[in-house]
């Protein structure tokens, strides 16, 4: 069991703390890198609520389409590994059509769209 409150609910009371009390006292230089501090508190919050679900799919489906076996190596580096993999399947062309490049297509999709939802959500909201 986590002890409350968990970091990312700390993360959203400070993050509050300095909008609504130390941000509008500040101005120019001191302004600005406060509401990017307050911007990456914000993004951190949504990775922590977000979990690693995001990850352990799309580390799935590249194993699916790379027809790669599980490693015993952690998430991030099976990660990394199958991200190169795929780039290079890529930069072959052995994407460019078929089953494949609609798998690869349909994962860079949902990757994307995940990574918006983390560091700008309201993009999501706003369609061109």
């Amino acid at each position: 069991m986590r002890d409350q409150p968990t970091g990312d609910l700390l993360l959203e009371t400070a993050r509050d703390l300095l909008r609504e009390e130390i941000i509008p006292a500040l101005s120019g230089n001191q302004r600005h890198a406060a509401l990017m501090i307050a911007n990456a508190m914000a993004i951190a919050m949504r990775q922590l609520q977000s979990g690693d679900d995001a990850e352990r799919q799309e580390l799935a489906a590249l194993q699916k389409i790379l027809s790669l076996p599980e490693s015993g190596a952690s998430l991030s580096q099976s990660l990394t590994d199958a991200n190169r993999q795929l780039c290079r399947l890529i930069r072959e062309g052995r994407a460019d059509a078929g089953k494949t490049h609609d798998e690869v297509r349909d994962l860079l999709l949902r990757t994307t769209r995940h990574r918006v939802s983390i560091s700008s959500p309201k993009y999501l909201d706003n369609p061109a």
